[in-house]
């Protein structure tokens, strides 16, 4: 995790570390701002804090710019689907193959916001943990459950009368004037490949967003994750699970 605003979603969410690096010219105010000298003593001591200068942060990090606080984090134990509490009325994402890490950051992160039970990623899509969607999803891999590399099959079959709605360019139902029902898994696929030869079996309707008749021809579809967060406030909105309340801490609102 590189920067303040992401290592202060980690620890709202109640992960602890296991190192963490900071500026050397403004390690003191960064310790102090995110409460990592002090730990309860049931918890375990507190992470190693080591100042770095800045050709060093240089090195560890990804970004072009080093971000005054980088902190390492246990990945979360890899295992199988299992269905979110309140089945019944479940919303679940399905990324179905979305290679470009910052689209699929972009759709973890309105996952969150429109109140997704759980994100699950098909084989061969980009790495939920990597630096680029991390970054892209602001805080977001902390505040649900996470499924990479689960095939769509699978998932259906855990979540029994989910309508399974893929997501396409071209093709689908009207999504504003579509039926929808919960439990729901959305499909969003690639931006060019669209919903994958191994999960189209399994969906049961397609839909499409509309896009204004006179725009350039340059401008095909939407991508991924602008795509997907539409269709999820859509799906929201209309099955009763959006609201007003403020988000929780572990998905910070900048960026």
């Amino acid at each position: 995790m590189e920067g303040a605003d992401l290592v202060a979603a980690g620890l709202a969410a109640g992960r602890w570390p296991q190192v963490v690096f900071v500026r050397a010219e403004c390690a003191d105010e960064l310790v102090r701002r995110l409460g990592l000298g002090g730990r309860d003593a049931a918890a375990g001591p507190p992470p190693a804090v080591f100042p770095v200068l800045e050709h060093v942060a240089r090195k560890i990090g990804t970004l072009d710019s080093p971000a005054d606080v980088l902190a390492v984090f246990d990945l979360p134990e890899r295992r199988p689907f299992v269905p979110p509490a309140g089945t019944t009325d479940a919303l679940v994402v399905y990324a179905d193959g979305i290679g470009d890490p910052g689209n699929l950051g972009t759709l973890l992160r309105a996952a969150v916001a429109f109140g997704v039970a759980a994100f699950v990623t098909a084989p061969g899509s980009a790495d939920l943990y990597g630096p680029k969607t991390v970054r892209a999803g602001m805080g977001a891999v902390f505040a649900l459950p996470l499924y990479p590399e689960v095939a769509l099959g699978d998932l259906v079959k855990r979540l029994p009368g989910a309508g399974v709605y893929g997501l396409v360019a071209h093709g689908g139902e009207p999504l504003p004037g579509a039926e929808l029902q919960r439990p729901a898994v959305l499909v969003v696929g690639a931006e060019r490949a669209g919903v994958s030869e191994q999960a189209r079996p399994h969906v049961t309707r397609t839909l499409t967003i509309p896009l204004a008749p006179d725009r350039p021809a340059s401008v095909e579809s939407l991508n991924a994750g602008v795509a997907g967060a539409i269709a999820l406030y859509e799906l929201s909105r209309r099955l009763g699970a959006a609201n007003d309340q403020p988000p929780t801490p572990a998905a910070p609102q900048e960026g």
